[in-house]
């Protein structure tokens, strides 16, 4: 990309932030006095909006900002799902923890919540394979054309994109029980006990997904 444009994208990327900030207490006050409101968040929604969820990210322009080293603005047992694929690797382990300690405060008894995010395993397992860039759906696209060698690629899984503490199922389990969940279970790629948990994926590369329930 040509550097002025990199720093174009910086700098609106930079103002979007601090827009969010402002707006983070707004919103929230706003939300607060909604009626109906719905018991279901998607954390990281991106351009990715869920009909009958709240929506939230760190940007302006979502439903409701939330970060997720702070608490989550709804009253103890006043939701019954919470949802978030690709965001729980951007953080750092503790900051994951503590967000999935509010989110298990924020839940009723028998809500679920369900995180979706790259699975290490499966990484390590392309990284040790020569046949590495089609083991990783985006490895072996144009965009990652420039990739040479699987420590590259390994470097660039782990790395990239603000990853902070990249996850495999143990880890997950860790971090969920960790915040006073009990042990949670694995679906696959789109699959649920839980019929409006189903389907929402929308990255094909959400290979680790797991739900825990109040």
């Amino acid at each position: 990309m040509n550097p002025l444009k990199q720093l174009e994208r910086k700098f609106r990327h930079a103002r979007g932030l601090v827009w969010a900030r402002l707006l983070r207490w707004p919103k929230i006050l706003l939300m607060r006095f909604r009626r109906n409101l719905p018991r279901r968040l998607h954390v990281g929604c991106g351009n990715n909006r869920f009909e009958g969820w709240i929506n939230a990210d760190i940007t302006a322009d979502s439903e409701l900002i939330v970060y997720m080293e702070k608490p989550l603005p709804f009253r103890n047992g006043s939701l019954m799902r919470v949802y978030s694929e690709h965001v729980i690797e951007h953080v750092p382990y503790e900051v994951a923890q503590g967000f999935l300690k509010e989110v298990r405060r924020v839940l009723a008894p028998g809500g679920v919540v369900r995180i979706a995010t790259p699975d290490l395993e499966t990484l390590v397992e392309a990284y040790a394979r020569k046949d590495w860039r089609s083991r990783i759906c985006w490895a072996g696209t144009e965009d990652y054309a420039f990739l040479r060698t699987r420590a590259q690629f390994l470097n660039v899984s782990l790395r990239w994109w603000g990853h902070r503490h990249v996850y495999d199922r143990e880890e997950l389990e860790r971090v969920f029980q960790d915040a006073g969940f009990g042990k949670p279970s694995f679906p696959g790629f789109g699959e649920s006990d839980h019929e409006d948990l189903r389907g929402l994926e929308t990255r094909q590369d959400s290979y680790l997904i797991a739900e825990a329930i109040r």
